[in-house]
């Protein structure tokens, strides 16, 4: 699967942002073979290329940025200067205490229509943002229209923006004017013929296979690629195949041995290459009616939850090895994000990654302190262990009875009449998830709490389902948003005033931390004795409240052949995050050159 996480927020020490590490996409004389490439698998093409709606092709498959364009292409593995690469934007710089970001734009741009691109487009563009169910996380809302001088556009928010530009800048995608005007009043409006400044535009259409041509007007010259496809896939298994068989070029999902069934048949054209770039995490559905799940609505059973998991079997078993078990509870991506961990180190390691279940030669749960393993934290919420069951604490020794599946309440942990009883909900062709969820049912079994799964038959019902059918999920494994600084996946895991959070799907609401990330954007980022103290009060939250339980630091998948095309982003040379996702494509598809 792909993990198309809106990552990174750069930590901008700056206020006047002038120099950038290109001037934007290299002309290419030669064209090679057409590209064939699978951002994710499962999803269901849908005639609809509109960016703002996160059912979409264009969203569920992750290739707006083919069409439509950011201003600037941030590198989301790269927070320094070198990772800016100034797009539609020639310059950006801060104004009003960060309140106000003006915007210097590329001349001489033209939409793939022949229309020439300018600041009325930026404006209608930004302005339709103001609607709430535009999807794009992390855009604050405007206080007062954008303003127009000569060449140069101005927003207006009412907080300071220093942790916005990953989403103003990088992930906001310009459209027409006129075609912005109608997103404003309905975000959600069909897009059968797209128009934007993107390196291709729309071929052709069909529910099994997508094509993109050169546009004719691409201000960055003429890309390297004669055309790009990109094929419906149903499984991550079939991705497989069509690699093996020169069918695929570039894919974006979880293959498991990918090494013996792709990379090792022949090492010189086949290459992958896995950059960690989220958090994935165990999201709960907090909503009244949330499909009848029982005690998911109390911390202390969401927490208990969170440390029965054993993440080593997530991690070797479901991801094949590819990521790394997620080891601390405040929801940062270890090692990067190191530096804001408290000094005390509670919530370093905090997390066993082998979870609580028994082991049969010796009944020892787990290593974790007194009060910090799955019984402790039951019964000291109130829950009584199961009757089948026996737990020394002083020993640490624990016997179940049999797991608890439903069929017997003697093996599972009872509030009243009430058992802990979820159902984890993934799609089935996302062959790495539906298997960690099937781990995580069995683990937690075992421990006294009635946990199945949930099948989702394709990416799109799922995505429509976790971001808008409050009953249809319980629980869900979700990548996060990422970043190089903590608060663009706290943004999306704790601020329920924001529409388009995942916060705000899953009815987590908690006034602390939204003040913390208010506290957060507010700061700039060389004012680390406020800076990090705000951090750490939502890294605290995430633990204790637990709204989503880290699992995993989460792979940005990129398997691809070198067969057509050369000047892929890799371990030596990684100047881009590999996935063929939005918002790189487009600096990606202009850095390649046909393969002699």
């Amino acid at each position: 699967m792909s993990r198309r996480a809106f990552i990174g927020v750069l930590g901008v020490t700056t206020i006047v942002v002038a120099a950038c590490s290109s001037s934007g996409p290299t002309s290419h004389t030669t064209q090679g073979k057409p590209l064939i490439y699978e951002p994710t698998t499962g999803v269901t093409f849908s005639d609809d290329f509109n960016p703002y709606d996160p059912n979409s092709v264009a969203s569920s498959v992750g290739m707006k940025s083919i069409i439509y364009e950011p201003l600037v292409e941030f590198d989301q593995l790269d927070p320094t200067a070198a990772g800016t690469h100034y797009w539609l934007a020639t310059a950006y710089a801060f104004q009003n205490g960060g309140k106000d970001l003006q915007i210097t734009l590329r001349t001489g741009v033209k939409f793939s229509n022949g229309a020439p691109f300018g600041p009325n487009d930026v404006a209608a563009t930004f302005t339709a943002m103001n609607n709430p169910k535009a999807d794009v996380p992390g855009v604050a809302p405007q206080v007062a229209p954008p303003t127009i001088s000569g060449n140069n556009v101005t927003l207006h928010f009412s907080t300071p923006q220093y942790t916005g530009l990953w989403a103003i800048l990088g992930t906001t995608y310009i459209m027409q004017a006129s075609v912005a005007n109608q997103i404003a009043q309905n975000p959600t409006l069909q897009i059968a013929h797209p128009v934007g400044t993107g390196p291709f535009e729309l071929d052709s259409y069909s529910s099994s296979l997508i094509k993109f041509k050169p546009n004719p007007h691409y201000w960055g010259g003429t890309p390297p690629e004669s055309e790009v496809e990109v094929p419906s896939v149903a499984t991550n298994a079939a991705a497989s195949d069509a690699l093996v068989s020169d069918q695929l070029d570039w894919a974006g999902n979880d293959i498991p041995n990918i090494y013996a069934s792709f990379v090792n048949l022949d090492p010189q054209t086949n290459h992958a290459w896995f950059a960690s770039g989220s958090t994935v995490a165990l999201r709960f559905n907090l909503n009244p009616g949330n499909g009848g799940a029982t005690g998911i609505n109390e911390a202390a059973v969401r927490k208990a939850v969170s440390y029965g998991i054993d993440r080593n079997a997530l991690a070797l078993l479901g991801e094949s090895g590819y990521e790394e078990p997620a080891t601390s509870s405040g929801g940062l991506i270890l090692p990067a994000q190191k530096a804001f961990l408290p000094a005390d180190n509670s919530l370093t390691n905090d997390l066993s990654t082998t979870g609580n279940v028994p082991d049969p030669a010796t009944a020892k749960t787990d290593n974790l302190p007194a009060g910090d393993d799955v019984y402790d934290i039951l019964t000291s919420g109130g829950w009584k262990a199961p009757a089948s069951s026996s737990f020394n604490s002083g020993t640490g020794t624990y016997k179940s009875g049999g797991n608890c599946d439903g069929t017997n309440v003697a093996n599972c942990w009872t509030k009243g009449s009430e058992i802990i009883k979820f159902s984890v909900y993934d799609p089935v062709p996302f062959s790495d998830y539906w298997e960690d969820a099937s781990l995580i049912s069995q683990e937690l079994q075992t421990l006294g709490m009635d946990v199945t799964t949930k099948p989702a038959q394709g990416y799109s019902d799922w995505n429509a389902n976790i971001s808008g059918n409050n009953s249809a999920w319980q629980t869900a494994i979700h990548w996060g948003q990422g970043g190089q600084i903590p608060y663009t996946q706290y943004e999306d895991w704790l601020d329920y005033s924001n529409a388009t959070t995942a916060a705000h799907f899953e009815g987590y609401s908690n006034a602390s931390a939204e003040a913390d990330l208010q506290t957060y954007a507010g700061t700039d980022p060389s004012d680390t004795a406020t800076l990090y103290p705000a951090v750490q009060a939502l890294e605290k939250i995430m633990s204790t409240d637990v709204p989503e339980a880290p699992l995993l630091y989460g792979a940005d998948w990129n398997v691809y052949s070198s067969a057509k095309y050369v000047g892929w982003p890799d371990q030596s040379q990684p100047y881009m995050d590999p996935s063929p996702s939005d918002p790189q494509m487009p600096y990606i598809l202009m850095q390649l050159k046909p393969a002699s």
